[in-house]
């Protein structure tokens, strides 16, 4: 975990940032169609809203102070090499991939499954953690959540119908 982040243009950060507020914004809406709030407890929307305005917020925040950011002159720091982008590139293919995989098999598998498969591919693979780490970190993850969401909100978080097939 020693390796340092591929250093990218600012043009190319800027593009990055506007692409992931637009993704915020989309999020945003679909997550409000979902609803906030039902009764006496969170609906199905009020997570990925929380998500998507974190996510809008951020990004907004890395556009603006990259668009004020300004490179000395002879200064080539900001210049990223081929492998660098590369690299960088795998890496947030790699994120975006675990998230469509997230979103697609989220229903079939259940909010457990899902998310613990999910965040052993990003930090094993993407993030390049160790396995006792990663093992433990997707185990902590996937049980405060369940006691955050299920035990004190009573959320009703997908148990998944593979399961519920197979043992319901």
């Amino acid at each position: 975990m020693d390796e340092q982040a591929p250093v990218v243009s600012v043009p190319a950060r800027l593009i990055g940032h506007a692409v992931l507020a637009a993704i915020g914004l989309a999020a945003l809406a679909m997550a409000l169609r979902l609803g906030l709030w039902r009764q006496s407890s969170p609906g199905e929307g009020l997570f990925p809203f929380i998500t998507a305005l974190a996510m809008l917020v951020f990004s907004a925040a890395g556009l603006a102070r990259d668009r004020h950011r300004r490179a000395p002159v002879g200064d080539t720091t900001d210049v990223a090499t081929a492998t660098d982008a590369r690299s960088g590139l795998i890496r947030v293919a790699a994120y975006l991939g675990a998230l469509v995989f997230y979103a697609a098999t989220l229903e079939f598998l259940g909010f457990i499954v899902a998310s613990a498969i999910t965040l052993i591919f990003i930090l094993r693979f993407a993030e390049r953690y160790p396995w006792r780490a990663t093992l433990a970190l997707a185990a902590g993850t996937v049980v405060g959540c369940q006691v955050l969401f299920v035990l004190w909100l009573g959320a009703i978080l997908p148990t998944g119908t593979l399961w519920e097939s197979l043992f319901g």
